[in-house]
């Protein structure tokens, strides 16, 4: 447990916490910069090829340089793969997310990942 000192969040007389500022309920706090901090929005700007080597000479779309975070492709992959009508993963390498769909979709990739950017 983190023990946060009072003059972070100082207690009223019931032991609730209370802003700083304007010293009332946190709850009932509009003091501006209070707001829990919200993620930066990462742009995406993705690599899309397609592969061959490995796969028995079948043809793979892969995507790389997407956002590390597993949330974003999960859901991500699965809009592709809907989209396709193909199967596919994702997995996070050392250049960021990536994500495989099988067969050649390059250009519905495109397509969706610029309305996303």
């Amino acid at each position: 447990m983190i023990d946060i000192p009072d003059s972070v969040f100082p207690l009223n007389a019931a032991g609730q916490p209370v802003c700083p500022k304007c010293r009332k309920v946190l709850k009932e706090c509009d003091c501006p910069g209070l707001e829990p901090a919200q993620k930066k929005k990462v742009p995406i700007k993705p690599y899309i090829r397609l592969e061959r080597s490995g796969r028995q000479g079948k043809i793979v779309t892969m995507i790389r340089r997407l956002p590390r975070d597993e949330e974003v492709l999960i859901q991500l992959a699965r809009e592709l793969k809907v989209k396709t009508g193909s199967g596919g993963t994702y997995y996070i390498g050392e250049d960021g997310g990536t994500i495989e769909i099988q067969g050649d979709h390059q250009e519905t990739a495109r397509k969706m990942l610029g309305d996303k950017s």
